[in-house]
């Protein structure tokens, strides 16, 4: 009986071939969802720019308005300090102002949020970068909520609980007739001044000056990287 001779050369080949093909299509699947990996974290990144870029014209605006609290704490010390010859209407216009139209800035964060949650950190292609944006959303960031809602808090405590009992804001007239009384509201009017005002006006600063640098950096790296924001 004659045994017919299996082409096994053939066969290796095919086998071989078979076995290339799987590989490659594991490969080109791989490098698939790494470019789809790489486009998502880098459409996230282009809306933090885009968040950065709103929270920068609220920096200024808001800035403009606590410049305009300034002037007011000013006024107001130096008017309580001589309460019978002090203009009635203007001090409450600026009572009015410091504690009705007192805005402070709550940044924007889902993009940083999203990032972090998807594990999208480790597609940019810039260590330097990740590290500056982390310590901007995890530091400065937080300490801007955080102080701007304890400033507001320090002045509705003093617009409920001090003001009230010395000028009346529906006839702008002054209420107390107590030396001391009228020096307490002062001195916690100068505290809010120094302590909040200005303090607060010097964090803004420091946050828009961080955040035109991060603006810049993220521009540069997506001009790099051939990246188009659609900006």
């Amino acid at each position: 009986m004659n045994l017919r001779k299996l082409p096994w050369a053939k066969l290796l080949a095919e086998g071989a071939l078979i076995i290339v093909s799987v590989y490659v299509a594991i490969v080109l699947e791989g490098m698939s969802q790494d470019r789809e990996a790489k486009l998502a974290a880098h459409t996230a990144l282009a809306q933090m720019l885009d968040e950065m870029r709103e929270d920068r014209h609220d920096v200024d605006k808001i800035r403009a308005q606590q410049f305009e609290r300034d002037q007011q704490y000013k006024d107001l010390l130096q008017w309580l300090a001589s309460p019978e010859t002090m203009p009635a209407d203007l001090v409450g216009a600026a009572l009015d102002e410091i504690f009705f139209f007192n805005f402070t800035l709550y940044p924007r964060r889902s993009a940083w949020t999203t990032m972090i949650a998807a594990g999208q950190l480790a597609e940019i292609d810039d260590p330097a970068l990740v590290t500056r944006l982390g310590n901007f959303y995890e530091n400065l960031l937080v300490r801007v909520i955080d102080n701007g809602a304890t400033y507001d808090i320090n002045l509705n405590d003093i617009a409920r609980n001090s003001a009230a009992g010395v000028w009346d804001g529906v006839n702008n007239r002054l209420l107390a007739t107590d030396d001391r009384e009228l020096a307490a509201f002062r001195n916690q009017l100068r505290f809010m001044h120094v302590a909040w005002n200005l303090w607060y006006l010097d964090l803004l600063d420091e946050y828009g000056q961080t955040m035109d640098s991060l603006i810049l950096e993220i521009e540069a790296y997506f001009a790099e990287s051939g990246f188009e924001t659609g900006a």
